[in-house]
């Protein structure tokens, strides 16, 4: 399990949940734009006083960034997948357009 990329993605669920964009939760934490993103991606982690205020900002106990068993539920993932890319036709072609880059299409 790899803590840094589980940890964006449950970060970045939430902050898309929350209607938040990063350059928002950059500001609110007090840090640089792209280091946010970093972290977002799997890149970095953040210190511990601004996972603190990354709870506080998402209105979440510090707990619930680093449950992660939601990312391995195929059922739930598959149907958020599925409802996504048939009600947002620019997310269905941003999806198609990363699968042929990676070539699984």
């Amino acid at each position: 399990m790899d803590i840094k990329k589980n940890f964006g993605t449950r970060l970045r669920e939430l902050r898309i949940q929350r209607g938040l964009t990063q350059e928002k939760m950059s500001e609110i934490i007090g840090i640089q734009p792209e280091n946010y993103s970093r972290i977002e991606n799997g890149v970095s982690f953040p210190k511990p006083d601004n996972i603190a205020k990354m709870a506080s900002a998402l209105k979440v106990e510090l707990s619930e960034l680093f449950q992660f068993k939601h990312l391995d539920n195929y059922e739930e993932v598959l149907a958020s997948l599925i409802d996504k890319l048939q009600t947002d036709k620019e997310s269905t072609v941003l999806v198609y357009k990363f699968l042929k880059s990676l070539g699984k299409i």
